[in-house]
């Protein structure tokens, strides 16, 4: 039987001998990942509401931060950029308002990923926020690089005001314009200036935790 490696910061499950050096959706390092056993299952209750349980014994120091980090709920954002004639897109969970006069809000992106670099050359960025629907989105724009590939292919996008490319099955769309950024270690906390917004949709946002249990 293949091995499981669950991200123990966004949640997402790797098959394989071992797990992969760098999570494809929320960017950190192998040592971020734990082998999922029997007793863990990888699969979320769907339905139902499930009753807290008080914790009898604590774990050490590094895993209960781990285990911590892992409860923090996330939304699921297709953040895109453009920059030399260039379009990427990337599936990211960190993506939340900062201010609301002016409107203001911040993304964390990792360092080695194209939008990165497409977002400290434009000043510019795009957020797409992806409906219940959006699995295949998150998919897409999550597991693989735009270096290599065209993750544009056959999706539905229409360019905004920046000039980046947003998708259309979303449930409303933002651009953003750069005013400063933050040296996260492996991630760049962008802090951007809204600039336009699109309501698309009526509906709920994906989240991590409905994004494990549908796919």
């Amino acid at each position: 039987m293949e091995k499981k490696w669950r991200c123990t910061v966004c949640g997402y499950v790797h098959t394989g001998e071992n797990p992969p050096e760098i999570c494809p959706v929320c960017g950190v390092d192998s040592t971020f990942f734990e082998l999922v056993t029997e007793e863990k299952d990888v699969t979320p209750p769907t339905s139902g509401v499930v009753a807290p349980k008080p914790v009898t014994s604590q774990l050490d120091k590094p895993a209960a931060i781990r285990q911590a980090l892992y409860r923090i709920s996330y939304g699921l954002f297709i953040i895109t950029a453009q920059a030399d004639g260039k379009d990427n897109g990337q599936c990211a969970n960190t993506c939340f308002q900062i201010t609301s006069e002016p409107a203001r809000i911040a993304i964390g992106i990792n360092k080695q990923n194209y939008t990165h670099e497409l977002i400290q050359k434009s000043g510019k960025f795009g957020v797409s926020v992806l409906s219940q629907t959006g699995q295949d989105y998150a998919r897409g724009f999550g597991y693989r690089t735009g270096r290599e590939v065209n993750k544009f292919e056959g999706v539905a996008v229409h360019r905004g005001e920046s000039g980046v490319l947003l998708l259309d099955d979303v449930l409303v769309t933002m651009e953003a314009t750069v005013t400063g950024q933050l040296d996260a270690g492996t991630h760049t906390l962008f802090l951007g200036d809204v600039t336009a917004g699109e309501i698309l949709q009526e509906g709920d946002p994906m989240t991590y935790a409905f994004f494990r249990a549908s796919k």
